[in-house]
Formats: C-alpha cells, structure tokens, sequence
C-alpha cells in the first residue's frame, strides 16, 4: 500500500481488495485539537443533516465519514458532498444544537456513560473533560460565522486521509479520479495534532442505587509500537477467556465481562469491564487480579497458545474482510502513526508469536503504567484504593 499526496496537500491510500467499494474521508480534528470547545462536533452534526449514506465515527484528533457502493466513482461523488454541498445557515444551525442537547441529556442518567465519562476524565487528566452545562454552553454560544470558519480553516486539503478499498483499482485510475472529486478543496493549514503523553490514570468512584456492582480497569497503551501488535492481539484474546473463566469457575454465573482496546483523544487504552449483581467490588476485583498477574508472570501452553493465536487470526480476518472497517483503520493508522503497517503480514505474523512475547507485552501493559480504576456501586460498598490495586497488580512505578 502506497500513500501518495494531491496538490492541496490531501493524503490517498488503496486499502487493498474487497467485494464493494468503500471510501473513508478522515479529517484530522476532534475535540482534542479543536479551536473551541465543541465546535468540531456542532459541524459535524449540521454536516450530518445535509447528507445520506454517510456513516460518521467520531474520535478525540480525528472524525472519520464512511461510504460505500458499487462503482468507485458513486463512493467518491457521495464523500464529495461532504465539502460541496454542506452549508452552514442559522436554520442548521439551530437543529444540530438541539440535537446535541437532547442526546446529551437523554444519556446523561445512565451509569455506563457516567463511567465512561469518569474514566476518560480520570484517564487523561481534568481538563480533557468538561462539565456537561458549560460544554452545552459553548455549543449554543457559536454563530454561524464561527462554524464557517472552523470548516473554512480545517476541513481543507492538508487535514484530510482519503482511503479506498475494493475491487482493483491501478494507481493511475485512483489519482485521476482522487483528484477530479477533491483536488479543488482548498490546501488550508494543518491542524495541530494533539499531545501523545497525556495519560495520567486514577481513579473515580460513582454512587448507584441498584444492587449491581460495575468496575472498569484500564491501562495506557502508547508505548506499544507496529512491531507489538501481533503479540498484543494474542494477548487480548487470551485475557479475555482467562478472566471469562476465572469467574465461571467459581460457580459466579451472572458476572459480565468485556475487554476492548478503547480510542480516546487519538490513543488508544485497553479497557476492562466487569459487573455483577452478587459479587461485591473486592471480590471482582481480587479475582480480576489473580488473571492479570497470570497471564503477566506465566507463560501459556502450548495448547493455550494455538487456541489464542487462532482466535486473534480469526479476528483480525473478519475485521480485515469487512471494506468498511479496512478503510477505517488505514485512515486512522495514517492520521495517529504517519503511516500503515501491511495488515496481511500482521495476520501472519499472529502465527509467529511465542508464550514469551504474550507474557512480555501482559507485563509491558499491566505493569508499565498506572491503572485507571472506576467503581460505579451501591453507596456504603467496601473497594480497594487505587494505590491497593497497584499493590496487588505488582505495580512497581
């Protein structure tokens, strides 16, 4: 895969094969690096209203608008739209700030966005994340002339990874028609890209009335490279049916478990998630440990070891198959690293990874950072302290 630049300064990348086409219009600003508060989200949602068939992923340094079809030229006409024919007027305006409003308010009693919000404020320091009210504040403070020059300054070529997957396109044919349907966008300034080192971790704790006892753990990952990233997915998938049985088999049926790599403000952070109607914080948390610490000081079978390798394959393949996500993440890969490893040797790389290198990058993970550590319970519950969990995750910083 060859990157290659038009002359305003936007970035093109063929994906690789794929039944359909799908094209992916990165814009390198989010509400990390936004000029004001919220702005980059209003824009979007009056872009939003004016479109159809586009499909948004919104991330701290970067949103993402995705599109697909049968023929290369009917992908990139409907992406086109997203710079042609969006306009801003005080009638848009206006609808996207209520539509902010509602949705922010519909969601905000809910306990999973209360521990997300916490975890993303804990995670990356206070002043990542603004109180709610003076963050709707700023949205209907902001006239049609600011969101003009917001689209104006950053929605411009120099800001802007356009990825293609699909049947086989030459280079030839991808430049000629990459530059018919966005060469006229205007080069801009490129925006500033925001700090790589800003996780902190910590910990928060959110009073619930129901009797359900919900935890989320998480831990930096920025110190990983390209070169982790095979080792890393084995790891994951081993982790996870580690810890999905060392609750089942103490009989703990109605424990709920996820494990993700979770995308905040351009970085990117394993987050653990575990709740349970019976268990209390310190017994989640004690059994939580006792996988971490596993997986960290021991190595696997060799059975363990073909079992994770062929699961993190089967993964990866289903993900790498789907055009959608391909174009995604080499969009994103180019605007968070520069630059996209080549998914098929990734894919075989899985094969070559050793027991070894799954318990080196468990301990470069689990042990190389402080934790993130967010308790959503019944009020008066018993939980460990962040500096208890540290202990008996042999954290040594």
């Amino acid at each position: 895969m060859e990157k290659f630049q038009l002359e305003n300064g936007l970035s093109v990348m063929y994906a690789g094969l794929a039944k359909k086409f799908s094209v992916c219009v990165s814009i390198n600003v989010g509400h990390v690096n936004e000029p004001k508060l919220g702005i980059a989200n209003l824009f979007e949602r009056t872009l939003l209203l004016q479109t159809c068939g586009i499909v948004p992923v919104f991330g701290g340094t970067m949103t993402a608008y995705t599109t697909g079809g049968d023929s290369l030229d009917e992908v990139l006409a409907k992406a086109r739209k997203i710079f042609c024919d969006t306009v801003v007027t005080p009638e848009y305006l206006e609808r996207a700030k209520e539509l902010i409003c509602a949705q922010t308010y519909d969601m905000a009693p809910m306990t999973m966005r209360r521990m997300k919000l916490a975890y993303k404020h804990v995670a990356f320091g206070a002043d990542l994340v603004r109180p709610t009210e003076e963050y709707l504040g700023a949205i209907n403070s902001y006239t049609v002339e600011d969101v003009r020059e917001f689209a104006n300054t950053y929605y411009t070529g120099s800001n802007i990874v356009l990825v293609v997957s699909g049947p086989n396109v030459s280079d030839l044919e991808l430049e000629k028609l990459a530059d018919e349907y966005f060469g006229d966008i205007p080069r801009g300034v490129e925006a500033p890209r925001a700090k790589s080192n800003i996780y902190t971790g910590g910990f928060d704790k959110i009073d619930v009335t129901n009797k359900t006892t919900r935890l989320m753990f998480g831990w930096d990952m920025s110190a990983l490279s390209i070169d982790d990233s095979a080792a890393t997915n084995v790891m994951m998938s081993m982790f996870l049916r580690r810890l999905e049985r060392a609750y089942a088999d103490k009989g703990y049926d109605d424990v709920q478990v996820d494990l993700k790599i979770a995308g905040y403000y351009g970085l990117r952070t394993i987050r653990a998630y575990v709740s349970s109607s019976t268990l209390n914080a310190k017994e989640l948390t004690d059994i939580f440990v006792s996988a971490v610490n596993r997986i960290s000081d021991t190595e696997a079978s060799d059975r363990r070891m073909e079992r994770s390798r062929n699961e993190a394959m089967v993964e990866k393949l289903d993900k790498y198959e789907k055009s959608d996500d391909r174009a995604l993440e080499t969009a994103w890969q180019l605007i968070g690293r520069g630059s996209m490893y080549d998914v098929a040797n990734r894919i075989n790389s899985i094969f070559e990874t050793r027991a070894e290198d799954v318990r080196d990058i468990a301990r470069r993970v689990f042990r190389g950072s402080r934790p993130t550590y967010i308790v959503a319970l019944p009020d008066g519950s018993s939980y460990y302290t962040l500096d208890e969990l540290m202990a008996a995750l042999k954290i040594k910083l």
